[in-house]
C-alpha cells in the first residue's frame, strides 16, 4: 500500500505500483553516481546524477521530454524530496519515490543491465557515437548526436551493432544509456574519452 513521504507531496510508492506505472510509460530516475549507476541499473531507467542545485533538473530539462512521467529510486545522500521539487519546478510530473528500486527490480524480473566502461585513448571495437556538445569534434567518432538530441533519434542507433558512447568523464553517459535502452539498444559500451591523455602531434624531423 503507498504512503505519502513526510512534509512532502512526493510518495513512496510500492515496487508493485511503481512497476506498473513503468509499464504504463513512465520512467525510473536513477540518482546514483555515475559509476554506480553504468555498474548495475535497472534497464531502460534514466541515470540523472542527483545534485542540490539547479543542475540535475536542468540536464533533465534539456534532454528528455517532459511529459514523461519520473519515478525517483532513492539514492545514498540524494535529498528526494529536494529533487522532486527540482524536476516538478522545471514542468515534469513526479509520480512518487521508490526505495531500494534496483534490487527489488532484480527480485522480480532477475538480471539487471551493466555498461562496460572502458578507459584510453583508443577507441573501442564498436560503432563510437559521440554525445558531447555541439562544437566539440572527436576524430574516432562514427556519429555525433548530442545528448539534447538523442530523445528523438534514438532509433537511428538501433541495428548498429555495439554502441560505444562517448561523452568525456560521462555525466551525459547516464541519461544516454538509459535513453538507448528504452530504445532497443541494449549493447552498450561507454568510452571515457578523457580517460587518457590525447595522442601528441609529432614535428617533422629534420
Amino acid at each position: 500500500m503507498d504512503t505519502p513521504m513526510p512534509i512532502s507531496t512526493l510518495r513512496q510508492l510500492s515496487f508493485e505500483t511503481a512497476d506498473d506505472l513503468v509499464e504504463k510509460g513512465a520512467s525510473y530516475i536513477d540518482l546514483r553516481a555515475i559509476d554506480s549507476y553504468l555498474e548495475v541499473h535497472i534497464p531502460g531507467s534514466l541515470g540523472l546524477v542527483y545534485e542540490f542545485g539547479p543542475g540535475m533538473a536542468g540536464r533533465a530539462r534539456d534532454c528528455i521530454p517532459l511529459s514523461l512521467p519520473l519515478i525517483l529510486l532513492a539514492a545514498p545522500n540524494a535529498n528526494l524530496n529536494n529533487a522532486a521539487a527540482s524536476l516538478r519546478g522545471k514542468g515534469f510530473t513526479v509520480l512518487g519515490a521508490l526505495e531500494d528500486g534496483v534490487n527489488s527490480w532484480i527480485n522480480i524480473h532477475g538480471a539487471p543491465s551493466s555498461t562496460e566502461v572502458v578507459e584510453g585513448h583508443d577507441p573501442p571495437d564498436a560503432m563510437v557515437l559521440d554525445i558531447s556538445d555541439p562544437g566539440r569534434i572527436l576524430e574516432d567518432a562514427d556519429m555525433s548526436i548530442p545528448v539534447e538530441l538523442l530523445w528523438s533519434r534514438a532509433a537511428e542507433l538501433r541495428d548498429k551493432g555495439v554502441v560505444a558512447l562517448a561523452a568525456g568523464f560521462g555525466v551525459r553517459a547516464g541519461l544516454a544509456v538509459g535513453i538507448l535502452e528504452r530504445a532497443g539498444v541494449s549493447e552498450l559500451v561507454f568510452w571515457k574519452t578523457k580517460a587518457a591523455p590525447q595522442r601528441r602531434k609529432l614535428e617533422p624531423y629534420g
